[in-house]
């Protein structure tokens, strides 16, 4: 990661001594989340749907008059999601004696975990190549794409009922967490609006998409974004 941020700055330096035409940008807006899920039952197992709010920070220079080189880095907000069912516990091995079917389970023959919360955030830094095409005078479109190095942190949550507690509290806790944080990288793409708004100053619109493809997170992030990007 470090060698990558290294040649980025010498593009970076390079391109802005040659073309001038070096730009930092902000943006703020959304990442809308779509995983793979499993549904059994009346459950619905998922590895970490939903939307959140995010920030951007990037950085590019121009390579050519139409070409250029852009790093982003994205940082969304956590999304969190509950299965909407229980989840049953291999019960022979809390119980060697069988499951109790009455008492503290009545009338159930498998004890399960009444909550299953996930919480996910995907950090990623970006290097791509960018394709500009002039609608007018102060109107662009920009056509992005690229590699995505993605770090993602995966936390899971398990709740236990409150009614097994009293006489095994030795044997399981109230809840049961585990965190899991993954590298990698994969495709991304995206397209811009650039509207110029004075001689340094453009207003930017546009959308991205990632692909993660990985044991944590196998899915799409959809990335829409609006900023303002400054030319030097």
């Amino acid at each position: 990661m470090t060698r990558a941020w290294l040649v980025g700055l010498g593009l970076l330096w390079g391109g802005a001594a040659s073309a001038q035409s070096a730009y930092v940008s902000g943006a703020i807006g959304a990442e809308i989340v779509r995983t793979t899920s499993t549904k059994s039952g009346g459950s619905t197992y998922d590895a970490g749907s939903g939307e959140a709010f995010a920030g951007a920070i990037r950085v590019g220079t121009s390579i050519s008059q139409r070409f250029g080189v852009e790093f982003e880095f994205f940082r969304p907000g956590e999304i969190e999601a509950s299965s909407d069912g229980p989840i049953y516990l291999a019960a022979a091995d809390l119980f060697p004696g069988g499951v109790p079917t009455g008492g503290f389970f009545p009338g159930v023959d498998r004890p399960s975990i009444i909550q299953e919360t996930t919480r996910m955030r995907a950090t990623t830094t970006s290097a791509l190549l960018v394709a500009r095409q002039a609608v007018g005078s102060r109107v662009e479109l920009a056509y992005l794409g690229g590699v995505g190095f993605s770090r993602v942190v995966r936390e899971t949550e398990f709740g236990f009922p409150g009614g097994i507690l009293p006489l095994a509290s030795s044997i399981l806790p109230t809840s049961y967490s585990t965190r899991t944080t993954q590298y990698a990288a994969g495709p991304m793409v995206g397209v811009e609006v650039r509207a110029g708004m004075t001689e340094h100053s453009q207003l930017v619109a546009g959308l991205r998409m990632h692909t993660l493809g990985q044991s944590v997170v196998d899915g799409w992030m959809i990335r829409p974004s609006v900023g303002l990007a400054w030319k030097f």
